[in-house]
């Protein structure tokens, strides 16, 4: 079986070590590369072939989430754990939005980490018990899952569909195929728990997912 790959970003080298050496005790990962400010994660993002990206937050120059951010608009397909010390409800909000896929304290114990990538490889979202106790006092735990789970693309469908586009307008627009649009319709239609269109789009309109 391959190895999940890895890309590893903080700007402390002994971080970078102490995670290394975790994660190289555990056949199922790889790490493939190693940055230590934004603006390599960047780089190397588009470069290096990988699976999964784990990014502290505040590093030098280009921090984690804005290049999360900028990774996330160049190709909403990355997947993204924020592996951190940060607490604050205002990283942790930010970094749902942009669209990070698991929210991690560096204190994580081994296992629980490794289970988080491998749940983020496979499509799935992983979050700290704080990260949910803390979206569960501030919005409501349901609702506030709900957003977090609807992904840049799936947003970016879910407009057109408000608009009133058909299912070939809306592959046109994106330059997708008329498939791939039923399928992000579909996975929205269940995220959002509603069964219809209409219903779709009065839900967005609730959870400020259209602009």
């Amino acid at each position: 079986m391959s190895k999940i790959k890895l890309i590893l970003a903080d700007d402390h080298s002994l971080i970078r070590a102490g995670f290394r050496t975790l994660l190289g005790k555990n056949e199922a990962f790889e790490i493939v590369g190693e940055a230590t400010d934004g603006q390599d994660l960047v780089k190397m993002a588009h470069t290096i072939e990988h699976d999964v990206i784990l990014t502290d937050i505040t590093m030098p120059g280009q921090g984690g989430l804005d290049a999360m951010e900028q990774l996330k608009k160049e190709n909403p397909y990355f997947k993204f754990i924020v592996l951190t010390m940060h607490e604050e409800r205002e990283y942790v909000l930010r970094a749902i939005k942009i669209g990070a896929q698991g929210y991690l304290l560096k204190n994580i114990e081994n296992a629980e980490l490794a289970k988080a990538i491998k749940t983020v490889y496979d499509g799935g979202k992983y979050f700290s018990p704080f990260v949910v106790n803390l979206l569960a006092e501030n919005y409501g735990k349901p609702e506030a899952l709900e957003t977090s789970e609807v992904t840049p693309r799936e947003k970016e469908v879910l407009q057109f569909v408000a608009k009133g586009f058909s299912t070939k307008q809306i592959a046109d627009e994106l330059g997708i195929s008329i498939r791939t649009v039923e399928s992000h319709r579909i996975n929205m239609l269940k995220k959002l728990r509603v069964s219809n269109s209409a219903e779709l789009i009065k839900k967005a309109i609730k959870l400020n997912l259209i602009d």
